[in-house]
């Protein structure tokens, strides 16, 4: 378990890292990930203007033969333009209009999440997450998702509490609404809600039913 969390808390740091996700950001403008790096942006300068300045000199070199002519032509279009297209396109960058990060909730949940029942006990739900290698147990009620149990919430709710693992029952530390987000949610919209809560999973749902459940590492490797 303490692997786990320490993989985890690396995983945020890569989260925040790469997305620019932080308490004070509330515009996709601020995620870097759908910003493109100041050489990516030169390279497409240089590609582009190879084949636009080729194409020119072409048409300069059909209609007047002259090649010292269609040579002057490429070097001032080369030059010019090339600096006029950078700056173009550093530009757009900065601007959020039309950006966004491509995915929903089924490329990155995780289907058939562990589940308890608000009666389940402590020790119980502990076995099951060794066994399965889960870090997390949703409590449902039928298929409605009401909490979410995670290893630290047994370490401070159960064992730092001097509890007894086979009387504590999932309902006593269980946190509680849990949040959830559609199927359909965007990837962005997920890492904003984590971000403006505080959280690091949400239970994925369809039509109020439990389907799966999402943390920041996950959504993480499926936008990289």
């Amino acid at each position: 378990m303490a692997c786990r969390s320490t993989d985890a808390f690396k995983a945020r740091r890569l989260l925040v890292s790469a997305y620019g996700i932080s308490k004070g950001e509330n515009s996709l403008n601020g995620i870097k990930g759908v910003q493109e790096e100041h050489g990516r942006s030169a390279l497409k300068t240089v590609t582009w203007r190879i084949i636009a300045t080729s194409t020119g000199m072409f048409l300069v070199y059909l209609f007047t033969g002259q090649l010292e002519l269609t040579a002057g032509f490429g070097i001032g279009d080369v030059v010019l333009k090339m600096i006029f297209y950078f700056i173009h396109e550093r530009v757009w960058n900065k601007i959020a209009f039309g950006k966004t990060l491509r995915g929903t909730m089924h490329s990155a949940m995780r289907e058939s999440p562990l589940r308890a029942p608000p009666s389940e006990t402590t020790s119980g739900i502990v076995q099951r997450m060794i066994t399965t290698d889960i870090g997390a147990v949703i409590v449902v009620e039928g298929d409605r998702p009401i909490g979410l149990i995670t290893e630290r919430d047994i370490l401070d709710r159960v064992l730092n509490a001097s509890k007894d693992p086979s009387r504590t029952f999932a309902r006593d530390i269980m946190s509680s609404p849990v949040t959830t987000v559609e199927h359909n949610t965007s990837l962005v919209d997920a890492l904003k809600v984590m971000r403006d809560r505080q959280i690091r999973r949400l239970g994925v749902t369809q039509d109020g039913k439990l389907i799966g459940i999402v943390t920041e590492r996950r959504i993480l490797r499926a936008l990289i």
